[in-house]
């Protein structure tokens, strides 16, 4: 399978449902219990297995990360004395093109939809998609798990909440895509225990310049 955007979001939403269903056969959980780490690595084998171009790191470095990109070393310099990037953190997961080694894209996962971690995430990427120079970079993820929203707090509100968050740091043009799943069950609760007419949805959040 070649990479393009729809491609990329399509093989994230299927690793993810595919995830669920094993979640819920061989751990006898959901999606919405299991850890961060497990949404990460179910999406890095699946983009192995079903892309030409693409090898992964988990937990990979970022200071690495973007030394191995085709940023120009001064961008990467900027990058890397930015406070917000951490730039001796990690990312969950960072897809490399398997000829170079080259940094193409950066995923990270959350369970749930607190708008602090969110917001601190997507600021991250939305710094990096703006320094990319070139191809590299430019589209990045945010992946989340969260629970069906009411009619107060729908998808709409959650992309209005994050761009109010991006003016304020005052980017450019940064655009957010997202793309939800159906509604999926169970539903379950920090015991483990299914909660009725509840529902939980993945939603990606490709974040682009």
């Amino acid at each position: 399978m070649k990479s393009s955007p729809n491609n990329r979001i399509n093989a994230i939403m299927s690793a993810l449902l595919a995830a669920h269903a094993d979640a819920q056969q061989l751990s006898r959980s959901s999606l919405n219990r299991m850890p961060e780490f497990f949404m990460a690595v179910r999406v890095a084998d699946y983009f192995a297995a079903h892309f030409r171009n693409f090898h992964y790191r988990l937990e990979a470095q970022v200071k690495r990360t973007f030394e191995a990109s085709d940023m120009p070393a001064e961008e990467v310099e900027k990058l890397l004395q930015d406070s917000d990037l951490r730039p001796d953190g990690r990312f969950d997961l960072v897809l490399q093109t398997s000829k170079k080694g080259t940094t193409a894209h950066i995923l990270e996962f959350k369970r749930g939809d607190t708008m602090r971690g969110l917001i601190s995430d997507i600021r991250r990427l939305a710094k990096v998609c703006a320094y990319a120079d070139r191809h590299s970079l430019q589209t990045n993820y945010l992946v989340l798990t969260r629970s069906c929203p009411s009619e107060r707090d729908t998808t709409d509100r959650l992309v209005e909440r994050i761009n109010t968050a991006l003016d304020e740091i005052d980017l450019g043009h940064i655009g957010i895509n997202v793309v939800c799943s159906e509604k999926l069950e169970p539903y379950l609760n920090r015991d483990h225990q299914p909660v009725a007419n509840r529902a939980f949805q993945i939603v990606v959040l490709e974040v682009q310049r």
